[in-house]
């Protein structure tokens, strides 16, 4: 063996030996990372959630700049979510709001901060728009409820109460209490 060849052989050792050592080494050199026993496990970005009721036909559909899933007690944060409520042959209603919560389980939604439903206009019913706070959403039984400051507005009224309890199924409105507003009963 000449000169050049020992010293590629012993660099060729040197090398296997180091790629051993770093191999057995490597978990000392990775940053470990644990999840947060009250921090979210994971998130999703521009969310796209539509589910369908037994029949197949599309019940709701939830989008949100984001959303933040916390193992502990297992419920999901919103970032700006909007909620469609569907109902067979009526119009369909909007739900928009600031954040929202969803309950483990999800079958209750909490729609957080500043909220705007919006009933687009049918065949026997006129637009409306709602503004409140803090409304909670049961997808399932398609019911929302509130116990905040409530404004109602159509083309030919405006109402405000304190709570309000929507069933949008039945396009039916119940207001709470301290209701007052004014009527416009030309057309």
């Amino acid at each position: 063996m000449n000169g050049k060849q020992i010293a590629l052989f012993a660099g060729l050792l040197i090398s296997v030996a180091l790629t051993g050592w770093l191999l057995q080494n490597q978990g000392s050199f990775t940053e470990q990372r644990s999840i947060s026993p009250s921090g979210p496990d994971l998130f999703v970005e521009d969310m796209d959630l539509k589910l369908v009721n037994t029949d197949g036909k599309l019940h709701y559909h939830v989008t949100a700049d984001r959303l933040d899933h916390f193992p502990n007690d297992d419920h999901a944060e919103l970032t700006r979510p909007v909620m469609q409520i569907f109902t067979e042959n009526r119009p369909t209603w909007e739900i928009k709001s600031e954040r929202g919560r969803i309950s483990s389980g999800y079958e209750t939604v909490w729609l957080l901060g500043a909220v705007e439903i919006r009933r687009q206009a049918g065949n026997t019913t006129r637009p409306l728009t709602i503004v409140t706070r803090d409304l909670m959403v049961k997808p399932d039984a398609q019911t929302a409820e509130t116990v905040n400051m409530t404004r109602i507005r159509s083309d030919r009224f405006e109402v405000e109460s304190t709570g309000l309890h929507a069933d949008f199924i039945n396009n039916r409105l119940e207001l709470k209490s301290r209701v007052r507003g004014t009527f416009d009963d030309a057309g």
